[in-house]
This record gives structure tokens, C-alpha cells and sequence, in this order.
């Protein structure tokens, strides 16, 4: 396929950037190492004289450098922690936020954004779903959906919150998204309610949300970047690329970009794509694959990203890539760009469907690229249905557990994080347990602890944003990061 021109736009500066360069130029041993199992070493079958085994020799020095973060021993605003570190609870769903609302329920994905003077705004999505009443009556997209997105100004220098209140009003069910290398938010509905059942507005859409809102914002949706069940966004800053994943269930889910036709300006419209393996139509990914095998990959073109029959057809996107022989992945959540690839987990995928984490590699002809599966949980008590995912300014990919498995009393959902040495760490537990049967769509008169969302660092690295969603708690968390790869 002919490359799609992308209008060239300076790289955004990035902080440390000695160390980050660094870290690119040993990425291939870095993610050798990280392939595999845990516990695994792979370095004597890379040959004592190789670039690449040098490359994995000097990670395997820098992690015997790192004493880790050691048990969770701490406990500190309902988690477990390691030793040193500390969590700050903010945002209650329920609250009252500075503009008079209440804080939403169900804090999902989240974008976090230099303000300056020691502060960050979050920019926090709200998995509200079903018919309902809006949030608020101002620039309501759609005044019978409840999601939307808040903005909250946290003092990274007194962990305080100085300012709270909603920027996205009317959208349905707002899972995960992206934060754009201009400073703006990709807010993703996932979705494909409309009109056909009782909703004023048809919904699937991707929503931008500038950074610097201070109000509902006017909602226009990117229709050009698909009307599916949107999970998360990844842009490359270098091309303008946006990344996507999908949550749909059964057929499969796709992983998606969209090319846009004017970088930063994503209304402007582009083209939307599905990643396809080389000389394999219709390749699955869910089952039967091997960690650290590299998969040469292609886009297939979607032509009709905004089907009418979406609405009773959430996977009308996903068959027409399906169709031109596109792969199948199972339960794409979160997904990030770091260190030149796309990180992303599939959480319901692998032999023993506890989740995988993938990683794609863009070639300099962008249409084509690398996709190599990193990490599968054979147990759930090593990784249980990993869900957002960030990668750490420190190197490592950090997953947030949803693993409501088959006894919630278990309360086993994690923070978990795959160091680039190869081992796949615990560092937090929510240990706060809840009783489910207060919260609709729940089995009644259950207990266990709700599942971890928006993992997300402050511009310096030093604070880790996360949210756990039931009942719906806002955290920051500060510590020795250096010990580790957090």
C-alpha cells in the first residue's frame, strides 16, 4: 500500500532524554528479555559476541543494580503496598467538585498534563453506560447518555486537589483513550448504543477533550476514526499515528490506526486501518502462540468506518477487516506507545485466557511493522486479565488486573508490572473489600475488590495516578521508584 502523508510536525521534547535514548538503542535486548517467561533467561541462546547479546547482558546488569521494591507490607488509603511508599485518596464518586457537580462514578482511563508550578491536570474518563440523565445540562452530547470525562487539578507538592469539575458531558460508556502529544485527550466510547434504543444520539465515537478545558466542552465526535466498542489510544508522536484498540467480545476484537489527514487536527478526517499478519488471512492471535515470536504485519483498509448498522452490529467495523484478512485478537483494552512500539494487552486472550501483553514495532515504511507477543499468564495468580496498561518512565509495563475471576472473595486484583528483565512483579493490592450488591449489574450479595483503571505518571515520573472503580476512589502514589522499574 502507498504511504499516507502525514504533515511534518516537530518532536515533542521529552524529559531525560539522554536516558531515553538510551534506552532505544538496546530496545531489541530489552524486549527479547522481556518475552520471556517469568524467571526465564535467554541471554546464552543469543550468542556471548552478538549486539543483541550484549544489549540483553547490560539489561541483566542494570536489573541486578535494582534491589525492587520488595512485599507489600505497606498499607496505606485501602492498598498494599511496598515498603517507602505512600497513597493519597482523592475524588470520592459523589464528592462534590468544584463547579457544584458531583463526582461521576466508575474513574476509567486518564491523560495527565503538565499545568505548572508543581501541578497536573487529570483528565479522567467515566464508564457511565445505559439510559439515564446526563451529568449536566451544558453542551450535552447526548442529554440521555451518563458518561463523560472530568478534569481535576491535583498539587503534586502538598498531594492535594486544587480544582475539580466536568469537561466532557453526554457520551456513553467512557472507557479508556489517549493522551495527544499536542496536549489534548482522546476520550473513547465503548459502545455502539443509538436512537434504535432510546438514546438521542448514536454513539462508538472518539471524543478530543483540550487539555486546558476549564468546561464542558462543545462535543463533536471523530466519526472517521470508527464506530466500534473503542478501548484505548496510542499516538506515535513522530508520525502523527493514532493506535486503537478494540473491546467487542465475540467475534474478536481488532487493533486499529488511523491515519490522520492533518496532524493535530484529527476532525479533518483520514483513514482508518486494520492490522493484518503477513502471508496469514485472518490470523488469530488469541490462542496457540509462542512468547518472543516476531509476526511481520500489514493494514488492511476499512472502508465504511461509520456502518448504519452499527448499533445492532457492534462488529460491522471489525468483519470488514476480518473480511480483507485482517487478525483476531480477544479482549483489547489498554494500549500505549513507548520507546518507539505500541504496548498493548489482550485480556482475555492465551491458552489459558488470563491475558497476553503484546508489543508493536512500526518500520520505517510505516505500513508495515512488528508484532511480537511479550508475556501470557498461564495462571491467574500470576497475571489475571490484565487491563490498562502504561509504560513506566523507568522502562518497565505496568497492567492493571480486572480478574473477577471464578471467586471474587479472592480480592486478587493487582497492579503488575513486566520488568524489562524478564520478571513480572506485584506492586499493589486493592485490599479494601466490597459489598457488590449495592451497585446495579452486580451479583447480588457477592464480595470481592473492584479492578484497578487508569494507571498514568505525572509528566516527572515521580507519582503514579490509578483508580479503583468500584466504588469509585481517585489515588496518587509516590515512593522510592528508583528500587525497581515502576
Amino acid at each position: 500500500m502507498a504511504n499516507v502523508r502525514i504533515n511534518n510536525e516537530p518532536e515533542v521534547e521529552r524529559p531525560h532524554q539522554g536516558e531515553i535514548t538510551r534506552r532505544e538503542a538496546i530496545a531489541g535486548g530489552a524486549a527479547l528479555i522481556a518475552a520471556a517467561s517469568v524467571g526465564t533467561q535467554v541471554m546464552a541462546a543469543t550468542g556471548a559476541r552478538t549486539p543483541l547479546a550484549q544489549a540483553a547482558q547490560e539489561i541483566a546488569a542494570r536489573a541486578r543494580n535494582k534491589p525492587g521494591y520488595g512485599p507489600l507490607v505497606t498499607k496505606s488509603a485501602g492498598m498494599k503496598l511496598p515498603e517507602g511508599f505512600h497513597a493519597v485518596k482523592f475524588g470520592a464518586a459523589g464528592e462534590r467538585m468544584s463547579d457544584g457537580l458531583k463526582t461521576p462514578k466508575n474513574p476509567d482511563g486518564t491523560g495527565v498534563f503538565r499545568v505548572g508550578n508543581g501541578r497536573v491536570r487529570l483528565l479522567i474518563n467515566r464508564e457511565n453506560a445505559g439510559i439515564g440523565k446526563s451529568l449536566a445540562g451544558k453542551n450535552s452530547y447526548d442529554p440521555t447518555a451518563k458518561g463523560g470525562v472530568t478534569s481535576t487539578i491535583f498539587d503534586t507538592r502538598s498531594g492535594k486537589v486544587v480544582e475539580s469539575g466536568l469537561v466532557l458531558n453526554g457520551t456513553d460508556n467512557n472507557c479508556n483513550g489517549g493522551a495527544t502529544p499536542w496536549g489534548s485527550w482522546l476520550s473513547c466510547e465503548e459502545s455502539t448504543v443509538g436512537k434504535r434504543k432510546g438514546f438521542k444520539r448514536d454513539h462508538g465515537y472518539v471524543f478530543e477533550v483540550p487539555a486546558k478545558a476549564n468546561g464542558p466542552i462543545d462535543p463533536v465526535p471523530i466519526k472517521e476514526m470508527g464506530r466500534f466498542c473503542h478501548e484505548a489510544c496510542a499516538i506515535d508522536p513522530r508520525s502523527g499515528i493514532v493506535y486503537m484498540t478494540e473491546d467487542n467480545g465475540e467475534p474478536g476484537d481488532g487493533f486499529y490506526r488511523y491515519l490522520p489527514n492533518d496532524t493535530r487536527r484529527l476532525h479533518k478526517g483520514g483513514r482508518l486501518q486494520m492490522l493484518a499478519v503477513e502471508g496469514r488471512s485472518k490470523y488469530n492471535t488469541a490462542k496457540g502462540q509462542k512468547v518472543g515470536k516476531k509476526l511481520k504485519c500489514e493494514w488492511v483498509d476499512i472502508y465504511n468506518p461509520d456502518p448504519d448498522d452499527a448499533e445492532h452490529h457492534a462488529e460491522a467495523v471489525y468483519l470488514q477487516g476480518r473480511a480483507l484478512g485482517a487478525a483476531r485478537f480477544k479482549g483489547l483494552e489498554g494500549c500505549h506507545f513507548g520507546r518507539g512500539s505500541v504496548y498493548l494487552v489482550a485480556s482475555e486472550a492465551g491458552d489459558a485466557y488470563r491475558g497476553q501483553i503484546w508489543r508493536y514495532t512500526p518500520k520505517k515504511n510505516i505500513d508495515h511493522g512488528v508484532l511480537e507477543l511479550l508475556f501470557e499468564s498461564n495462571d491467574r495468580k500470576v497475571l489475571d486479565q490484565p487491563d490498562h496498561l502504561v509504560v513506566s518512565p523507568r522502562g518497565g509495563v505496568v497492567v492493571c488486573e480486572d480478574g473477577d475471576g471464578e471467586e471474587l472473595n479472592n480480592g486478587t486484583n493487582m497492579i503488575r508490572c513486566l520488568n524489562p528483565d524478564g520478571k513480572l512483579i506485584t506492586f499493589a493490592r486493592n485490599a479494601t473489600p466490597l459489598d457488590l450488591h449495592h451497585y446495579e449489574g452486580e451479583d447480588k450479595g457477592t464480595f470481592g475488590r473492584s479492578e484497578y483503571t487508569g494507571a498514568s505518571y505525572s509528566p516527572d515520573g515521580k507519582w503514579l495516578f490509578v483508580h479503583i472503580q468500584i466504588p469509585g476512589q481517585s489515588f496518587a502514589i509516590t515512593g522510592p521508584w528508583q528500587k525497581g522499574w515502576m
